[in-house]
């Protein structure tokens, strides 16, 4: 049987022409190709009934009808801004859940078309505003996941709306912490612990009412063993333990101006062996075969003597594209030379290096320019 894809009820649309045949849960044809639904009654009957489509026709529709500019880091600038704005605003006109909506489904869409980009971008770009450029990292990571993970549009939704929100009660802190040298004062642990539950609130008292979204914020600090906060709740759902997975993750190989990131594979290993929990969290695991031992933006030394960059992820978790930045002799190479180690022996990573180990810099928007469009 073809490969379908779960229709949600935003994408039907009154008065338009069917852009694909859809079918039930069991196959069978419900309307055909340019059928006009012309009530919101029919719309709920086939929500009761299960809406299918080919997924590869689905997939050439999308392809085709997004717009032909598309700039990645735009794009990224665009949400970041507009998450910032929203944050602070806090609006309790209605506006606060389709907005974020808005801005989780433009994330989706970077996450989609240019991962590599992203994930590049999220190891080596200094961030502005790191409170907020961290929440969108984390969408970016947990969307990757959930993707892989063949989870439905709707619960993609939920999952980066929760991780675009889950410290809107503490961007203010983050930001003074970034640059804070001494220890947290009690003050500033207790609202580190209260955190979710007031983000929870505040997204509450601003009008949203997806509760998978609001539970994933609740929980996102929460673990299997019930020592997390600030419930100590045994049973956080998927969305938490995925949001708190790519949250870790994302804090580990941020760039930073108070401290410098931990080197990815090194990050993978520790998220690996400190958040599965034996098993009961499957996200770390899924994290890693998703995004590489060394994912793009990673700095690495090849067994040849040559020194590259990650550029974008290959056919298994340690055999990714390398852009080589300089060649065995130290010397910086004039055009980079694009190394693929799963089929090239003498390209195969002999480790992984931190960013002020080597003696260049990256020129990303050379590296990864051409995935914006």
């Amino acid at each position: 049987m073809a490969e379908m894809h779960r229709l949600e009820p935003d994408q039907l649309k009154l008065d338009q022409p069917l852009p694909w045949d859809v079918y039930d849960g069991s196959g069978h044809l419900l309307l055909r190709k340019g059928f006009v639904i012309q009530s919101d009654d029919q719309i709920a009957t086939l929500i009761e009934r299960g809406m299918y489509v080919n997924a590869a026709e689905y997939r050439k529709h999308e392809a085709e009808n997004t717009p032909a500019r598309y700039d990645a880091m735009s794009l990224w600038e665009s949400v970041q801004a507009h998450l910032a704005f929203i944050a602070e605003a806090m609006p309790q006109d209605g506006s606060m859940q389709p907005e974020i909506t808005r801005l989780a489904r433009q994330a989706m869409l970077i996450s989609e078309r240019s991962p590599d980009l992203a994930l590049a971008a999220i190891m080596l770009l200094d961030q502005r505003n790191y409170p907020v450029a961290h929440s969108l990292h984390t969408a970016l990571i947990a969307d990757m996941v959930a993707r892989s993970a063949n989870w439905s549009a709707a619960e993609r939704t939920s999952l980066v709306c929760a991780a675009l929100t889950m410290n809107i009660a503490m961007l203010e802190l983050q930001l003074r912490l970034c640059n804070q040298q001494e220890k947290l004062s009690p003050q500033q642990r207790t609202a580190i612990n209260n955190h979710p539950a007031e983000s929870a609130r505040q997204l509450i008292v601003c009008g949203v009412e997806d509760d998978e979204w609001l539970r994933a914020v609740l929980e996102h600090h929460e673990t299997p063993e019930g020592l997390g906060y600030p419930r100590k709740v045994r049973t956080p759902s998927d969305l938490a333990m995925l949001v708190h997975t790519a949250d870790v993750f994302c804090a580990k190989v941020s760039p930073r101006s108070h401290r410098k990131p931990m080197i990815a594979s090194e990050a993978t290993k520790s998220v690996f062996t400190k958040l599965a929990h034996g098993g009961k969290n499957p996200f770390p695991a899924m994290l890693v075969k998703e995004i590489g031992i060394y994912p793009p933006g990673t700095i690495v030394r090849l067994v040849s003597g040559e020194t590259g960059v990650v550029l974008k992820r290959g056919p298994n978790a340690k055999s990714p594209v390398i852009a080589t930045l300089m060649n065995a002799s130290g010397m910086p190479s004039l055009k980079p030379v694009i190394r693929h180690t799963a089929t090239d022996p003498s390209a195969a990573v002999g480790m992984a290096l931190s960013l002020d180990r080597i003696m260049i810099g990256v020129n990303f928007h050379q590296l990864w320019g051409a995935a914006e469009h």
